[in-house]
């Protein structure tokens, strides 16, 4: 069993990198990625500490996600084995402290004014702290404080604050969709930084990004050849999607990768190695990484 998608508390996960490690250990996976957003910190912890190197004896790939666009659409991507230094030195200056709150109240600013234009109700001088909150959860939790926003969304928008995320961030056709190009880099930035360093690329969780068609978005990115493969496996994926994903990938020679998307006792139902219960990665998969 592997687990090649989880997160520590250097990003939105609720356990240390020694936890983390620890747990994996307890488990027996013969494989581990820490793939925390937009940072490589476990990694510079584990180099520089002798005591988080003993602890996971199984295979530990570098690994992180980095959230990105491509078409216009927010997705997130996995990359692994990369040369840890540089691809840190370039996260660290791109993503520092203020150019985060920056992009933040830039993207809750362009909400506000969308909603204004469109004549969704949302409380007068709304307040954002970029320190503490999501600008769309903001936004989401004003909008239904008034019945007659309802009629600017489905049902499902309308009562998942999850759902109504991944809509905002992804469909065109969304009200309060906005594009996120001029706050983060491109897929294709990546597909040549990334490989610069000597990693590999994954588009991550294909069918949580509440696309209209999943395959011809997929299509879209393998015709440009920006990445090496696919997330095949993951906690949300049904036995068909998965299906679906593995011939995929066989048709057009990409590679796979999988994991639970663990984030500790946040979403603590999503268990490590196992996902919803639905989860056992086979190590095979990475035989043909060549790494």
């Amino acid at each position: 069993m592997i687990d090649l998608h989880s997160h520590t508390t250097n990003s939105d996960g609720t356990w240390s990198t020694k936890e983390l490690l620890t747990k994996a250990e307890n488990l027996g996976l013969e494989a581990f990625s820490i793939t925390d957003h937009d940072t490589v910190k476990s990694y510079l912890e584990i180099e520089q500490s002798k005591e988080l190197q003993s602890i996971f004896k199984g295979d530990l790939i570098k690994g992180v996600e980095l959230n990105c666009v491509f078409d216009g659409i927010k997705i997130e991507i996995l990359a692994y084995n990369f040369d840890l230094h540089p691809v840190n030195e370039w996260l660290e200056s791109y993503y520092t402290t203020e150019k985060n709150r920056n992009r933040l109240i830039e993207e809750f600013n362009d909400l506000v004014n969308i909603c204004n234009n469109k004549k969704i109700r949302i409380e007068n001088n709304l307040h954002y702290n970029p320190d503490k909150e999501y600008p769309v959860d903001v936004i989401y939790y004003s909008i239904v404080k008034f019945e007659e926003n309802k009629k600017f969304f489905t049902d499902e928008q309308w009562k998942d604050k999850g759902l109504f995320f991944r809509t905002c961030t992804v469909d065109k056709n969304f009200i309060l969709y906005r594009d996120f190009s001029k706050q983060m880099p491109t897929l294709e930035f990546f597909n040549q930084f990334i490989h610069k360093y000597n990693g590999k690329i994954f588009l991550a969780h294909l069918y949580k990004y509440q696309l209209g068609d999943y395959i011809s978005y997929l299509d879209k990115i393998v015709e440009k050849n920006l990445i090496d493969g696919v997330e095949v496996y993951h906690s949300s994926f049904t036995n068909e999607q998965i299906k679906i994903l593995e011939k995929y990938c066989a048709n057009n020679g990409l590679l796979m990768s999988g994991g639970s998307d663990c984030h500790g006792e946040r979403k603590k139902e999503r268990k490590l190695g196992i996902g919803y219960g639905n989860l056992n990665i086979n190590k095979e998969i990475i035989k043909q990484w060549n790494i």
